[in-house]
């Protein structure tokens, strides 16, 4: 007779075939549709969920669904470590810490405001929800940069702020959720011990991931691997093993993540380098399990969407998109680009920061952890992460050409 704990696995990787599978699916629906391709897994995963075919039961609060969350945010903020570049950072990096620390905040406060106003969620609920909203996403919008020859600072700029914004994004949600949660058990701290938490949090974080980063980094130029692609291991390794280092102890496994991948990418070059093929074989490797990740989120919180709650909210949800979009995202380009005298940037490009501002899979996962975590109002959270990401998408991503085209920002 099969054990309930065989069944369970089963049960498991059943589930990562169908989201897998459907994900490969969805790859090219959105190809062949030029919608992005984040969209269309929540929709898949929405009609394979309860709601509509019920091929999919994904509890939000077991074991796989947060298993696959952590790993997969854990996973996309070490590429974005791995892809940010100092040689940017040097001639605009007032702006980006500006858009990663103030900004930040002040996206939280303001989407916080509008969600207590608008759905009478508690205050520390309210915060909590602009917290896990406020980190970017540019997966959709790096093609179009690429395709488009958007000018190269301010589309390194936009690419910056979501490296940093993943990681900054994960600490501020972190530590509202832990003052909630201590709300919850009766505990009150002050100003003074919130702020002391923050930089014990990102200080521990770094320091661990900045150690093993470097680690890795030495055993990538070090090692020969016997089989093909073996150095992958790795990232994985430095990936994994720094979330879970600092998580230990008490540090940011988020930020942990975004220190490795910028120390391994950014290795003393007294390192021995690795070649090109080497080199390109890795960031193929990256990418392929950033694309599963990006999919196993998407599809397994697209199947958790109640379609019947999202609707009886429908109005306030997409008001507090709205002040989300059109509010907070303004003003906060505004307190974050405008003081940077060095960058010198044009009214056109301010223009541009106020309409290119994408949510996607940190808030999804962020929003699907703190969900399970029992917060009250947190029963919505999904829906209101989910209304961003298509709406952010679908009206800001998708015209991104034409608003870069038009404020002359396409280099020939």
């Amino acid at each position: 007779m099969t054990s309930n704990a065989l069944q369970i696995a089963e049960t498991y990787l059943f589930a990562l075939f169908v989201i897998l599978g459907s994900g490969a699916v969805g790859g090219w629906l959105a190809e062949r549709l030029r919608l992005p391709d984040i969209v269309v897994y929540v929709i898949i995963g929405f009609l394979l969920g309860p709601s509509v075919l019920g091929v999919l039961h994904i509890p939000a609060q077991g074991v796989f669904h947060d298993a696959v969350l952590s790993l997969g945010a854990a996973w996309i903020v070490f590429q974005g470590g791995l892809e940010m570049r100092f040689q940017v950072l040097r001639q605009i990096w007032v702006s980006v810490v500006l858009l990663a620390t103030v900004g930040l905040v002040m996206t939280a406060a303001v989407v916080g405001v509008a969600a207590h106003i608008l759905m009478e969620l508690p205050v520390l609920s309210a915060l909590l929800l602009g917290s896990l909203l406020a980190s970017t996403d540019p997966a959709a919008l790096v093609p179009i940069f690429q395709r488009l020859s958007i000018r190269a600072r301010v589309a390194q700029a936009v690419i910056a702020e979501s490296a940093f914004t993943d990681a900054t994004g994960a600490m501020l949600t972190a530590l509202v959720l832990s003052r909630a949660t201590m709300g919850t058990n009766g505990r009150h701290e002050g100003a003074g011990f919130l702020l002391s938490e923050l930089v014990r949090l990102a200080l521990g974080g770094a320091v661990i991931g900045v150690a093993i980063g470097l680690a890795a980094a030495w055993l990538v130029a070090r090692h020969k691997p016997v089989t093909p692609g073996g150095r992958s291991l790795f990232l994985v390794l430095a990936a994994l093993g720094s979330y879970a280092v600092a998580a230990q102890v008490g540090a940011s496994g988020f930020m942990a993540n975004f220190a490795a991948g910028m120390a391994l990418a950014h290795a003393p070059e007294r390192l021995p380098r690795i070649d090109e093929r080497d080199r390109a074989s890795l960031e193929t490797f990256v990418d392929a399990l950033s694309l599963q990740f990006r999919i196993l989120i998407f599809v397994s919180l697209g199947s958790q969407m109640d379609l019947q709650l999202m609707m009886h909210h429908l109005d306030l949800v997409l008001g507090v998109v709205a002040a989300f979009m059109l509010i907070a995202r303004p003003l906060t380009v505004l307190v974050s680009l405008v003081p940077d005298r060095r960058a010198k940037w044009t009214w056109r490009e301010i223009a541009f920061f106020f309409w290119v501002r994408e949510t996607g899979t940190i808030a999804m996962a962020l929003a699907g952890l703190v969900q399970g975590a029992g917060v009250a109002g947190g029963s919505v959270f999904t829906q209101v992460a989910a209304t961003a990401v298509i709406a952010t998408l679908l009206v800001q991503a998708s015209t991104t050409s034409l608003v870069a085209r038009w404020l002359g920002l396409v280099e020939t």
